[in-house]
């Protein structure tokens, strides 16, 4: 299990590089955009979709490292404050429920990807085709899975 562990959190720091990329081409379009539109009086056309591509790209593959970190939301300190059996199943349930949502959201992004190739759907503005984004998202499901299955199997196992 430690090795898998490892092995994700090594996807992870991979797919945060991704990620990062998307957080300065967010940076970069919108700085293109406002300096052209305020000094040149002309916007970046299709500005606003190559952010939100970007948006999706950024937040899709952070998420699983800041998971690993601990980065995510949690109500320590009530849970906590209970004996520890409740705390052993309560943590052995949230993590089976997240795996399974993940798993969903894996297969949706995956479906949905392949709807947006088959049409051929593009940005209105950009051009840029729709689909390789639900890829993204299913890409960063698939590690935030693997946590969830370790934090189940850790949980299982009283760690």
């Amino acid at each position: 299990m430690e090795r898998l562990e490892r092995i994700t959190k090594n996807i992870c720091k991979k797919l945060e590089l991704v990620g990062v990329a998307g957080y300065l081409i967010m940076v970069l379009v919108n700085i293109i955009d406002v300096v052209g539109s305020k000094f040149f009086k002309w916007p970046l056309p299709g500005a606003f979709e190559v952010t939100s591509f970007a948006q999706v790209i950024a937040i899709a593959l952070t998420i699983p490292l800041g998971l690993f970190l601990g980065f995510h939301l949690s109500i320590d300190f009530i849970f906590e404050k209970l004996p520890k059996t409740p705390r052993y199943l309560i943590n052995i349930f949230v993590s089976a429920v997240l795996t399974i949502f993940f798993v969903l959201v894996f297969l949706q992004a995956l479906e949905y990807g392949y709807s947006l190739q088959i049409s051929e759907e593009i940005g209105s503005v950009s051009k840029i085709p729709l689909f390789p984004f639900a890829y993204v998202i299913a890409a960063g499901a698939v590690p935030v899975i693997l946590y969830y299955i370790i934090s189940t199997v850790k949980s299982i196992k009283g760690r």
